[in-house]
């Protein structure tokens, strides 16, 4: 499937873009131009998006990278096809380990592709549950540490003489593409290449031989070598010092100018430290723009969330945001029992209305009818929605019918004292409501829907018997 076509897919499924937000074609244009694999997973872990980067690193799972395929799915199907080297013989373990990984994301994974190619996987979940991936080629950084590790075994091994071995040395860490340096069991410097003074220009003075490393950060926090220090100098040296004597994984670490280095530092055979330092600002900065297109997303998804389950003229909740609602806190009703209510509210002889003062007075007589509603949904559970045309509902969890017709009562005194003319009325030379008001606790296994239809009944009787009054629809009688 090519590009335009999955973008046309995603734009088919998706809500419509709100003004000034991008479309999901363009959105898919944008991550098809980075040069690194993403993939967004949703909140049922069924794939959402991924971009052409991807869709090429992944090029023996390619025709099964559709929208709405699981993560576990795929996972299982790369293994059957062996594109998995490390899981090899262990495919349940390594399936399950993996999922377990993909729900609670923690530290980056480095992998290695199926092409011999190595990659650094980053997985974040967003805070609407759907989940964030990233991959970039750390190859060379791998193949340098590779080097690195040979080149210190040629040292070890190759000790024919001590100046030959000193002169191999000092060969293996010049040619490093990294920075490389040496300290003793004293924690005295003994060897560095040049590399490492040109990452650390502003420490560069201080990295004479014989110098103790503390001493070398120290002469760096002064010429503001470490931006991470400021205004805690010695805390960050105690705990630089404490990780440079017990190192374990690599860390990063920022410079001026938005620099950034990898630090890998060992332990000796003799008890120093040998460290190397890789500049991977390329990739830190790389990062920093994946997360700050994260965040443009999330507050994309947001707008177009909130767009989507909000009613326009009004603004409060819409048909749709309703029977979402409906459909979870009816879910809670069946397993639990717990009383919902639901008040079904009309605004009485509306047409009238609209005919003496054109729909621009109507859609203002809404709003304000939205307004005063909204004032009496005061806990978080409650739910006030616009229903359809001049009709409102009000959606109480956790309440009886003796509290819902106070709220109903309630609204009917709202709406008398705002006192909203309606000259063409027949019941009142204002605007008021008539309420139909249905219950549920023990549904048994009768669908929503019929909750909806009893508190329409109980609306129709209201209006029926004259509007601008309450009416009890009878308990619902599950089965």
């Amino acid at each position: 499937m090519s590009c335009a076509d999955r973008a046309a897919q995603t734009n088919a499924a998706a809500p419509t873009a709100g003004p000034g937000l991008p479309s999901p074609i363009a959105w898919q244009d944008l991550i098809d131009q980075i040069d690194c694999g993403i993939v967004v997973w949703g909140a049922d872990d069924r794939l959402v998006l991924c971009n052409e980067e991807f869709r090429r690193l992944y090029g023996a799972l390619a025709d099964q990278l559709e929208p709405g395929r699981s993560f576990e799915e795929l996972m299982q199907i790369a293994l059957d096809r062996g594109l998995i080297p490390e899981a090899i013989g262990r495919e349940p373990q390594w399936l399950a380990e993996r999922l377990r990984a993909h729900a609670k994301p923690a530290q980056p994974m480095v992998r290695q592709m199926p092409n011999g190619r190595w990659r650094r996987i980053t997985e974040a979940r967003l805070a609407n549950g759907s989940l964030l991936a990233f991959s970039v080629d750390v190859t060379e950084l791998m193949q340098q540490a590779g080097e690195l590790q040979r080149a210190v075994q040629e040292a070890r091994t190759a000790r024919e003489t001590a100046e030959a071995a000193s002169m191999r040395l000092v060969d293996a860490i010049e040619a490093l593409p990294d920075g490389f340096a040496l300290f003793d069991a004293d924690d005295r410097l003994v060897a560095r290449n040049q590399r490492y003074l040109e990452l650390y220009e502003a420490s560069a003075p201080a990295m004479t031989l014989g110098t103790r490393f503390e001493d070398v950060l120290r002469f760096g926090l002064a010429q503001g070598q470490y931006p991470q220090a400021r205004g805690n100098e010695e805390a960050w040296l105690a705990e630089r010092l404490h990780r440079h004597r017990h190192p374990g994984p690599p860390v990063i670490q920022e410079l001026p100018g938005n620099r950034w280095l990898r630090i890998d530092e060992r332990i000796t055979c003799e008890g120093g430290v040998a460290g190397v330092r890789s500049d991977v600002t390329e990739l830190v900065r790389r990062e920093q723009a994946l997360v700050e297109l994260n965040a443009q997303l999330g507050e994309a998804r947001e707008r177009l969330e909130t767009l989507s389950d909000t009613d326009a003229l009004t603004g409060i909740a819409n048909r749709r945001q309703f029977d979402r609602r409906l459909a979870e806190e009816w879910s809670r009703v069946l397993r639990h029992g717990t009383p919902l209510s639901l008040l079904l509210l009309d605004v009485d002889h509306f047409k009238l209305y609209n005919d003496r003062h054109g729909h621009q007075g109507g859609d203002t007589c809404l709003q304000r009818v939205a307004q005063v509603l909204a004032t009496l949904a005061r806990r978080p559970t409650d739910l006030v929605a616009r229903y359809g045309g001049e009709e409102f509902a009000l959606l109480l969890p956790h309440t009886g019918a003796e509290a819902a017709t106070t709220v109903a009562v309630q609204c009917l005194r709202a709406i008398d004292a705002e006192a909203l003319a309606h000259a063409a009325s027949l019941v009142a030379p204002h605007i008021t409501l008539s309420i139909g008001i249905a219950v549920a606790e023990h549904a048994g296994s009768v669908p929503a829907s019929t909750l909806v239809q009893a508190a329409d009944r109980a609306l129709y009787q209201a209006k029926t018997l004259g509007r601008h009054r309450v009416e009890v629809a009878p308990p619902l009688a599950g089965h």
